[in-house]
C-alpha cells in the first residue's frame, strides 16, 4: 500500500502542496502566460481539506496501481497522474506540477474517488403488531347488467314420461291369484285350473249407433300357475296337471251399456274391479242389465303350447290347449 498524507491538519497540507496551473489570461497558443507583475505563474492552492471531503487517496510512487507514474502526467482512469516538488525553498516545496517533472520533484499519484466506506447500522426498528381491524365499509351500489351470455348447447331429450289418465279409462288396479277356468264344454263343473295374477282396466267410449256406451275390459301383463291335479283347460283336453305349469296370458272383453243408466265418468274404480261391482260403480246397473258383445283371451307356457278361450257374438272360438310343462 504507497503512503498516503493522513494525519496532517489542512493548514499544513495548504502549505505543502500547491499545484501550477496553466491559464491562458493572454494570447491563444497553449504556452504559459505571465502576469505582468513579474512574470511568475499563477498558481492555485489545493486545500487539503477538499481531498478529505471528496475522499482523495494520495500515494507516493511504489508499487500500488495508483503509483504506476512512469505514463504521461494529468487524468486518466479516475487517477491523478503528477510530481509534487521535494527540494527547494519555502515558498516553492510541496507544489505539484501536471506537466513534466525534473530534477527536484518527484511523481506521485492518487485516485480521485476514495474507497467506500462500511455500511451503516440501519436505523429501523422491529416491525409492531398489527393494528385493529377497521369498520366494514358501507355495500356498494349493484353494478349495472351485464350482456346477455351466449345460447347454450340443446339439452339431451328426457325420458317418455308417464301415460296420464284419460276421460272414460279407469284403473289399472292389480289383481293377484284370481281363481281361473277352463273350457266350459268339457268342464261344466267349472272348477278352477290355474291361479292368475293381472292388471286390470276399464275403458267407456259412447256406442257409435247414439244408444249407449261401449265398455271393454283389459286384463295385461298376466300370469299363471296350473293346480297340479286339475284337469287341463282345452275343450279337448281331458288330462290333469302332473306340474305347476307356469305361463303368461292376457284378455279382452265387451259389454254395451244400453237402456236405463247413469253414467258417472267422475266414479273411482272400486277395490273389487269385478264387472258387477264396476258397472254399478259407474252406471248404476249390473252385467246382466247389459248386452255381451265379445271377448278373447289367450294362454302361453314355456313348451310353446297356447290356449285361445275366444266367443264372438255368441259364437265359441275355442282351440288348444296347456298341457304339463
Amino acid at each position: 500500500m504507497p503512503p498516503r498524507l493522513q494525519g496532517q491538519s489542512a493548514p499544513d497540507i495548504q502549505k505543502k502542496i500547491r499545484i501550477p496551473l496553466l491559464l491562458p489570461l493572454g494570447k491563444t497558443g497553449g504556452g504559459p502566460v505571465w502576469n505582468e507583475q513579474g512574470g511568475r505563474m499563477k498558481t492555485i492552492l489545493i486545500s487539503a481539506c477538499v481531498a478529505v471531503l471528496t475522499g482523495t487517496t494520495i500515494a507516493f510512487a511504489s508499487g500500488d496501481r495508483a503509483a504506476r507514474t512512469t505514463g504521461k502526467l494529468g487524468v486518466r482512469n479516475g487517477v491523478i497522474y503528477a510530481c509534487v516538488e521535494t527540494n527547494g525553498n519555502g515558498q516553492t516545496l510541496g507544489d505539484l506540477k501536471l506537466s513534466n517533472c525534473h530534477k527536484g520533484f518527484k511523481r506521485i499519484a492518487w485516485n480521485i474517488r476514495g474507497p467506500r466506506g462500511l455500511r451503516g447500522v440501519s436505523g429501523a426498528g422491529k416491525q409492531g403488531p398489527a393494528g385493529p381491524a377497521g369498520p366494514s365499509g358501507a355495500q356498494g351500489s349493484q353494478g349495472p347488467q351485464g350482456p346477455q351470455g351466449p345460447k347454450g348447447d340443446k339439452g339431451d331429450k328426457g325420458d317418455k314420461g308417464a301415460q296420464g289418465p284419460s276421460i272414460g279409462t279407469f284403473g289399472p288396479v292389480a289383481i293377484t291369484n284370481r281363481e281361473d277356468t277352463g273350457c266350459v264344454t268339457d268342464e261344466p263343473t267349472q272348477t278352477p285350473w290355474a291361479l292368475d295374477d293381472e292388471n286390470r282396466s276399464y275403458v267407456v267410449v259412447p256406442s257409435q249407433d247414439g244408444s249407449g256406451y261401449t265398455v271393454t275390459r283389459y286384463d295385461l301383463n298376466g300370469t299363471f300357475t296350473a293346480i297340479v291335479g286339475r284337469q287341463h283347460p282345452g275343450c279337448t283336453d281331458a288330462g290333469s296337471f302332473t306340474k305347476a305349469t307356469k305361463g303368461t296370458w292376457n284378455g279382452v272383453w265387451t259389454q254395451k251399456v244400453t237402456g236405463a243408466f247413469d253414467y258417472n265418468p267422475d266414479a273411482a274404480m272400486p277395490a273389487d274391479p269385478s264387472w258387477d261391482s264396476f258397472l254399478n260403480a259407474v252406471f248404476g246397473v249390473s252385467l246382466a242389465d247389459t248386452t255381451f258383445v265379445s271377448y278373447e283371451f289367450d294362454y302361453y307356457d314355456s313348451c310353446h303350447d297356447h290356449w285361445r278361450d275366444a266367443n264372438y257374438s255368441g259364437t265359441s272360438q275355442q282351440s288348444g290347449t296347456i298341457g304339463d310343462c
